[in-house]
């Protein structure tokens, strides 16, 4: 019975906070505000970026790249 009344009172609790996220339209946020208050791209000091990371720092170089050989062509 415990179970049941604990599990029940997590659901209410998940369903309230998507109740007020969908109409407040609010980023959730910590005590200390969200990551993009801060205004840093990479926030983690870690050495080696995250896959999906590197996999957009690659994607982000591949097309400077393109850019780069329109600019050289006369293309753009």
């Amino acid at each position: 019975m415990i179970f049941v009344l604990t599990f029940a009172g997590f659901c209410l609790a998940f369903f309230l906070l998507s109740i007020g996220y969908i109409f407040a339209r609010k980023i959730i946020k910590g005590s200390c505000g969200s990551i993009d208050d801060l205004g840093e791209e990479r926030v983690c000091k870690c050495e080696k970026p995250c896959f999906a990371r590197r996999m957009r720092m690659k994607r982000q170089e591949a097309q400077e790249k393109q850019r780069q050989i329109k600019r050289d062509l006369g293309l753009e």
